[in-house]
C-alpha cells in the first residue's frame, strides 16, 4: 500500500509546460517559485499543495469594447483590438497583476483608464461622425498611451496592429 501511494503521488507531481508556454509553480498561499520553466519542460510540484500555471508566449489577439463617457457626457463605444505578448523574464510579476489571462487583466485595467482620459477630451461628434484626422489622432494618442502602458508593466504590444474604432452604442448595426 505505501509502494503505491509514493508511486502514484510520484506520478501526480510530474507536471509538463505546454509548448509555446512558459511555467509558473504557485502553492495554495498565492507565493510563486522564484523560476520560470521553459516549454516542454517536466517539473515537480506537490499535487495538493502547489499547481503549475502554464503562461503563453505566443502573441495573444485581444478584443476590447466598452462605452465611455464623451466630453459632452454623451457615450461613445470604442472597439480595441491588439496583439499583446508578455517578456519572459517578467512573466510572474506580470501573472502577480494580471493573472493568468494577462491580455484581459491589462485591457481592463490599464487601457481602460487610459482611453478614458483620452476620450474625454473630444465630443461625441467629433470622435464619431468627426474627421478622419481628428478620430486618428485620438486613436494615435491611444496607442501611444497603450505602448507607454506596456513598456511599464513589461508586455510587448503590436502597435502597427492596433487597431481602434469609435462607434455610436445606440446605432443599428
Amino acid at each position: 500500500v505505501g509502494g503505491v501511494s509514493f508511486f502514484s503521488l510520484a506520478l501526480l507531481s510530474m507536471k509538463r509546460i505546454a509548448p509555446g508556454h512558459v511555467g509558473l509553480i504557485e502553492d495554495r498561499t498565492g507565493n510563486l517559485r522564484p523560476y520560470v520553466y521553459d516549454d516542454g519542460q517536466l517539473v515537480l510540484a506537490i499535487p495538493i499543495w502547489q499547481r503549475c500555471i502554464n503562461i503563453r508566449l505566443i502573441p495573444v489577439k485581444k478584443r476590447y469594447i466598452k462605452e465611455y463617457k464623451t466630453k459632452d457626457d454623451r457615450d461613445v463605444e470604442v472597439r480595441l483590438l491588439c496583439r499583446l505578448q508578455p517578456k519572459v523574464h517578467w512573466v510572474p510579476e506580470i501573472y502577480l497583476k494580471f493573472g493568468k489571462d494577462y491580455g484581459r487583466g491589462f485591457l481592463e485595467q490599464e487601457a481602460s483608464f487610459d482611453i478614458g482620459e483620452v476620450v474625454k477630451k473630444y465630443t461625441f461628434e467629433e470622435l464619431v461622425h468627426g474627421s478622419e484626422e481628428l478620430m486618428d489622432a485620438a486613436a494615435e494618442e491611444i496607442c501611444s498611451r497603450l505602448g507607454d502602458a506596456c513598456a511599464f508593466h513589461k508586455i510587448k504590444i503590436a502597435s502597427e496592429e492596433t487597431t481602434i474604432v469609435f462607434l455610436d452604442p445606440e446605432a443599428e448595426e
